[in-house]
């Protein structure tokens, strides 16, 4: 099966024109002040713009003062991973990765959302700080499950979700793209 955009691309000639079109907007923009926290959440292609992000914050140089990078990414199987492999080879010092997957065989059913109770304190501790982004991009099936999970991590941590989720909105902090 041949997949229609990446063929599209890879068939193309040199110097051919192509014409772009799309969603497009600053909705799901990475902030541009270096100590921001950056909670990605995804599944899938949701990965494409974590790795933009991720690849954005490595070609910066690796300054002292950078935020956090943490990925929580969801699959069916390790054999979804594929296109995911660059981020897979970043130092663990750079990026702290978290896959999930959904159906392993043999193993039970572990979601996005699940591995973020999993980390609930270190999250909760972002939560805590106003320098702290979050970008979830994929199924919209999970969408639900990540709100229940960030409120369940507020909450036990001591932070009354409903004013928090209210502030991340408004100031811009949480951000989803989902299909």
């Amino acid at each position: 099966m041949r997949g229609v955009c990446s063929n599209y691309l890879c068939d193309l000639q040199r110097g051919e024109t192509v014409r772009v079109i799309g969603p497009f907007g600053d909705t799901f923009l990475m902030p541009n002040h270096s100590p921001s926290h950056l909670l990605m959440i995804c599944t899938g292609t949701g990965s494409a713009p974590m790795r933009a992000m991720t690849e954005r914050r490595r070609r910066s140089g690796g300054q002292n003062d950078e935020g956090k990078l943490v990925l929580f990414f969801g699959a069916r199987t390790q054999g979804e991973l594929p296109y995911f492999g660059p981020l897979m080879n970043l130092p663990k010092d750079f990026i702290d990765i978290n896959l999930a997957f959904s159906r392993t065989p043999g193993q039970p059913k572990r979601y996005v959302q699940d591995l973020m109770l999993e980390r609930a304190t270190a999250l909760a501790d972002l939560l805590r700080d106003d320098n702290t982004y979050i970008y979830v991009c994929g199924l919209r099936g999970m969408e639900s499950g990540v709100l229940e999970a960030l409120d369940t991590i507020a909450t036990t941590g001591g932070l009354p979700w409903e004013p928090l989720h209210a502030r991340l909105r408004a100031e811009g902090r949480l951000h989803f793209e989902t299909y």
